[in-house]
């Protein structure tokens, strides 16, 4: 049974795959470090709360933007989403991750 996505902006998807193809599409329509514009950035947040609350994830400090970026490791580099905190420091998440902890 697949399982729906449903945020608290209001945005609802019928499944996983839906929402992480919406996502997706708005991670590449950005350049790289350029900030999401208000239109985007209610569901981002929402997704980034959810999930934090969901896993139980103690932020530090509250994020104050988002933005496209690059996750570099050993043998890999893939686009992701970006967030500064208020605080300054900065960090990513994977937005696939993030909506299958959230999913219901």
């Amino acid at each position: 049974m697949s399982k729906s996505v449903s945020l608290r902006s209001g945005r609802t998807f019928a499944t996983v795959t839906a929402a992480k193809e919406h996502f997706s599409r708005i991670l590449d329509d950005r350049e790289i470090k350029q900030q999401f514009g208000e239109d985007d950035l209610a569901d981002i947040r929402a997704v980034y709360d959810d999930h934090c609350a969901r896993t139980g994830w103690e932020l530090k400090s509250l994020p104050a933007s988002f933005y496209p970026t690059y996750d570099r490791g050993p043998g890999y580099t893939t686009r992701c989403f970006g967030v500064t905190y208020e605080d300054g420091t900065t960090g990513s998440f994977s937005m696939d991750k993030a909506l299958r902890a959230i999913a219901a």
